[in-house]
């Protein structure tokens, strides 16, 4: 057989490109919205939780060592109809109605956070506790006010962190298959669901692989972008 690119070719258009443009969509939202929780979490943990510094951290970690498949299909239990979301909800007075969350994009973003969260937790909390306070007293003794200490001061020293947790968060969700699978329905296929059904009920290989390229540039891509946004910062820490 000759060689040929109508595989990639056709991993460009139509549905395959749409998926993969999903998958990136997805895997930069779910990154974001992790980083947005993590970073907050992580931060109160270093600086502000003292003596329950442990107790947090073993507390984020627990639900880490637990199957995976157990936990990404607890959210259905959870966000069922009638379930117990539901009940807290409509109690509370916060929702009046029926949950109808699962097989969405929504429940697919829950499922990409929950699961990946602590991932993000961890390496923020690593940096973030080994920034000497003495340069935070230094910023506030010369008048710059809790967000100017923050913005110039701890997220520039957390830069290492935040790519960490951006690479062990993002690149996995580009080929996430069990919570688009289990949370998403049909408007949660994403790339890595598309690889499989190539490879387990098609059996078209050849276009398999090439998706799968496709995702192997993306992260190559994310690699890159990360290993830039650290750059300096050897020179910065010293």
């Amino acid at each position: 057989m000759a060689f040929t690119l109508d595989n990639y070719r056709q991993a460009f258009t139509g549905f395959y490109l749409e998926t993969f443009l999903r998958t990136l969509r997805f895997a930069l939202t779910g990154c974001l919205l992790c980083l947005a929780v993590a970073y907050p979490a992580a931060l109160f943990i270093a600086r502000r939780a003292g003596r329950d510094r442990t107790a947090l951290l073993l507390l984020v970690l627990v639900p880490y060592f637990t199957s995976f498949l157990i936990r990404v299909m607890s959210w259905q239990i959870l966000l069922a109809r009638n379930g117990p979301i539901q009940m807290v909800l409509n109690t509370l007075h916060f929702y009046d109605g029926p949950l109808d969350v699962l097989d969405t994009q929504t429940a697919v973003f829950i499922g990409l956070v929950y699961a990946y969260l602590p991932v993000a937790i961890v390496p923020l909390y690593i940096v973030l506790q080994r920034i000497p306070p003495a340069l935070i007293e230094a910023s506030r003794d010369l008048g710059a006010s809790g967000w100017k200490t923050f913005w110039h001061v701890v997220l520039p020293l957390s830069r290492p962190g935040l790519a960490t947790a951006a690479l062990l968060t993002g690149v996995p969700m580009l080929g996430e298959l069990v919570i688009p699978a289990l949370l998403g329905g049909d408007k949660g296929v994403l790339m890595g669901v598309a690889i499989s059904s190539q490879y387990l009920e098609t059996q078209n290989y050849p276009m398999g692989s090439a998706m799968a390229v496709l995702v192997l540039i993306a992260v190559a891509i994310i690699v890159g972008l990360l290993a830039r946004l650290t750059r300096g910062f050897a020179e910065v820490s010293t």
